[in-house]
Formats: structure tokens, C-alpha cells, sequence
């Protein structure tokens, strides 16, 4: 009993503003797929199905947190793009094992699962749609003071 008295008398961190992490991890992840700098020399079948999870995560939160501070219209444009994602994932799932069921798939370098996920019919049109979704955003997704761009 002791021990639920003492981590209760804790003092409680600040919590962190969800608004702003869930922009970022967006920002973050839609800039790198929309120019082209999420894929590169060791881009897998894993970085590509991350880059996809860490976009569809922080859209839905984004589109359906009562806490999200985006207008009406840019709800329903994440939620227009968030239609596409199970075809998305999908592709990704399939092109993944895939690769991995291929005898010579071992012996080669990961550069070559970059070649496949950029061949994808899926993953061109994540790319093309992610890049419309930053424009179509506006403001949320260009200027978010605490998003610095490594790029």
C-alpha cells in the first residue's frame, strides 16, 4: 500500500502539447516521402512501411482528436487522404513479402528493396498525394514554429 502512496504523491510532468508532436511526426514524415528523401541508398521494405504507419498514426490523430486545432476543411482533407492507407499498407505488406520469399533475396543489397518500393504503383501515388496533402494544409503544415527541417 505504501508503494501506490508513493507514486502518487509524485509530482506530475507537464504533458506534452499532442497537437504540436502529432504535426511534427507528420510534417516530419511527409516532407521526407513528398521530397523524395525518405528513399535512398538503405530504404527497406521496414523504413517504407514506417514512414506509412508514422503518417497514418499522426493523421487520424490530427483528423479525429477533439484536441486537434485544424479547421473543418483540413480534417476532411487528412481524412480524404487517410481513405487511401489500407491500399497503401496493402501494396507495402505484399511487395515486402514478396522480396522476402525470393531464394536470391539474402545475397543482394538493401538498395534493391528501394528499387522495388519506388516501383510500386502505391508508394508513387503516396508520394504524389503526400505532396498534395502539404500544400493543400496551408499553414498548419508549413509553419509550425517548433519543427525544425534537417533537410
Amino acid at each position: 500500500m505504501s508503494a501506490i502512496t508513493e507514486i502518487s504523491s509524485i509530482p506530475s510532468t507537464p504533458a506534452t502539447d499532442q497537437f504540436a508532436a502529432a504535426l511534427r511526426s507528420f510534417n516530419e514524415h511527409a516532407r521526407a516521402v513528398a521530397s523524395g528523401r525518405a528513399e535512398g541508398d538503405s530504404f527497406t521494405w521496414f523504413l517504407a512501411s514506417e514512414y506509412q504507419w508514422e503518417m497514418e498514426m499522426a493523421a487520424e490523430w490530427l483528423a479525429c482528436s477533439p484536441a486537434s486545432e485544424l479547421s473543418d476543411h483540413q480534417k476532411n482533407t487528412l481524412r480524404h487522404f487517410l481513405n487511401r492507407m489500407p491500399a497503401i499498407r496493402k501494396a507495402l505488406a505484399d511487395g515486402r513479402l514478396a522480396a522476402a520469399s525470393r531464394p536470391w533475396a539474402t545475397d543482394l543489397p538493401e538498395w534493391t528493396d528501394w528499387l522495388e518500393i519506388a516501383a510500386l504503383p502505391d508508394w508513387n501515388d503516396f508520394t504524389v498525394r503526400t505532396a498534395i496533402l502539404l500544400s493543400q494544409l496551408g499553414n498548419p503544415a508549413q509553419n509550425d514554429s517548433l519543427f525544425t527541417d534537417a533537410g
